[in-house]
């Protein structure tokens, strides 16, 4: 009897050390996250992740380059629970519950290949180039050479935010003829290579251009610049933005927005070559 109540005993403490193992292993157990969106912001949500994960080994969190518009919507369906954003929100979006927080300040950067020697373009001169009506150089002071336009695809931040400030205005549309690149860096790199053109990067892309010979404009007579922007007297400034479903409750999410709002992540914002907020 004695030798079944011991064998009982150690039945039940096997159980309970492998129930114990089992629930340990449950709390550690990882957590995975997918944040997603803009191009632009993937920069600064890429290595804010990485300094806000050091600490939080049980977490992971990806942050997947599909352009504004895309992770605007995946947000939406739920396939997202945070999306970067380089253009405002439409009013169908805020109606609809989403909330944008800025984390950042851009600037547009209008570039040009090495050989397109100007330096100033107006944003009347601007709209009228972006939207087909200016095709030949020397109708802005330039070459007579034909201007090779190109822009971000429709689903970019960067796409939507340029349209809003240079050809919204004036009731103007993106020429159809334009070449279309899917990435600043990939647009930089087609200004470079693409003799008579010019294009519209997010200002931490200005070193790819003139690393390859192109040069950045100035526009209305104003340099691009973080002073500029921060002042307002650069015409082509935007935010950038993390987007949530609502106001964040305590979650991972908001922490990392806390993060990126903070010391650290503001300096994160910096070394990417992005405006802090002021």
């Amino acid at each position: 009897m004695k030798k079944i109540i011991l064998v009982m005993l150690l039945i039940t403490s096997l159980v309970s050390l492998a129930a114990s193992g089992a629930n340990e292993h449950e709390a550690k157990a990882v957590q995975t996250y997918t944040f997603g969106g803009s191009t632009t912001v993937a920069p600064i949500a890429n290595a804010a992740l990485t300094a806000f994960l050091a600490d939080r080994p049980h977490v992971k969190i990806t942050y997947e380059t599909l352009g504004s518009s895309t992770g605007i919507k995946q947000l939406q369906e739920g396939t997202l629970s945070l999306a970067g954003s380089s253009r405002e929100l439409k009013s169908s979006e805020l109606e609809a519950g989403l909330k944008p927080i800025v984390i950042a300040l851009d600037g547009l950067s209008v570039a040009v290949n090495s050989n397109v020697p100007i330096a100033n373009l107006s944003m009347h001169q601007l709209s009228q180039i972006f939207a087909g009506e200016i095709t030949n150089w020397k109708e802005v002071g330039g070459n007579d050479a034909k201007i090779e336009v190109i822009v971000r695809d429709e689903t970019s931040g960067t796409y939507a935010s340029f349209k809003e400030i240079v050809l919204d205005p004036l009731k103007k549309s993106y020429t159809l003829k334009a070449i279309v690149a899917r990435e600043n860096g990939e647009l930089a790199t087609k200004i470079s290579s693409t003799p008579n053109s010019i294009g519209y990067i997010g200002m931490a892309f200005n070193h790819i251009v003139e690393e390859s010979g192109g040069h950045v404009l100035m526009i209305d007579s104003v340099i691009p610049s973080n002073e500029n922007v921060i002042n307002k007297s650069y015409p082509i400034s935007r935010s950038l933005y993390l987007v949530s479903v609502g106001e964040l409750i305590p979650s991972v999410e908001l922490d990392f927005v806390n993060y990126v709002l903070s010391a650290k992540g503001q300096a994160i914002v910096a070394d990417n070559e992005f405006i802090p907020l002021p």
